[in-house]
């Protein structure tokens, strides 16, 4: 999405932590959390693409798996993703849970 003002999407780098497979967010200080309000929001394509270059050394120490940017917006203090898709990634996903009560039908 593009903010008005300037023409500039905000973005921040989004991937899953390989071990457990949780979706994190690079942070300003090079770390990842599972909270989309810890991450750096890049407010230019240069510090976009620095912040992806950042999370691909982690590719390689096998931190994280498949890193890459998507489009944020700010509602007041909080940053919130542009698609639902990351929208429910952020949120911790997915939009439905698996029922473990098995119905059976007799016969």
């Amino acid at each position: 999405m593009k903010r008005a003002a300037k023409g500039l999407s905000l973005q921040v780098v989004t991937a899953n932590a390989l071990v457990t497979g949780s979706v994190v967010f690079l942070t300003a200080s090079g770390t990842w959390s599972r909270d989309i309000a810890h991450a750096q929001v890049a407010e230019d394509a240069a510090t976009a693409e620095a912040s992806l270059v950042c999370a691909n050394r982690d590719v390689e120490r096998d931190v994280v798996v498949e890193p890459y940017l998507i489009d944020v917006r700010r509602e007041g203090a909080a940053v919130r993703p542009v698609l639902m898709r990351e929208r429910i990634r952020a949120q911790g996903g997915p939009t439905i849970r698996e029922n473990r009560t098995l119905v059976h039908a007799s016969t």
